[in-house]
């Protein structure tokens, strides 16, 4: 299951750099001709922002923060299990209140839309605890695997 919910990211931040990338493109050649599309800034922000967030659970997945792995990597060996143990716990601590505060906050935002497009603020606002989400699953389960069998390249 892991590994379909992996390939579903990897294939879900393809898709919203496919289309950012077009959105983007199209944005740019209709203003060459004096023609601002209305909603395309706004559209592409909103998949910045799924992306990125999307991106980081990916990460997490594979551990590749260099935040975490950079500073852990150069402890001992002695003191490296007992720093990834308290990296892995505050990581699993943030994304728990992310993730809780992100839906209610989503939640909250369900009255108010965008200026352009009319979507309500959740869409924005969800790719926080969905993200969380996704990165606390993938957090609990690197906890169980070696560390070299998931570090990232």
């Amino acid at each position: 299951m892991t590994k379909a919910l992996v390939k579903v990211l990897y294939i879900a931040c393809a898709v919203v750099i496919a289309l950012l990338t077009l959105i983007v493109l199209t944005q740019v050649i209709s203003r060459f001709f004096d023609y601002s599309m209305p909603g395309t800034e706004e559209l592409s922000r909103l998949l910045v922002v799924w992306m990125t967030f999307l991106g980081m659970s990916v990460a997490v997945y594979e551990r590749g923060h260099l935040a975490v792995n950079f500073f852990v990597k150069r402890a001992s060996d002695k003191v490296r299990p007992y720093l990834y143990l308290m990296v892995n716990m505050l990581l699993g601590l943030f994304f728990l209140v992310l993730t809780v505060y992100g839906f209610v906050f989503s939640y909250q935002s369900l009255d108010f839309t965008s200026s352009t497009l009319q979507l309500p603020m959740t869409v924005f606002y969800l790719a926080i605890p969905v993200s969380s989400l996704l990165s606390l699953y993938f957090l609990i389960l690197n906890a169980w695997k070696p560390q070299e069998e998931s570090e990232a390249v």
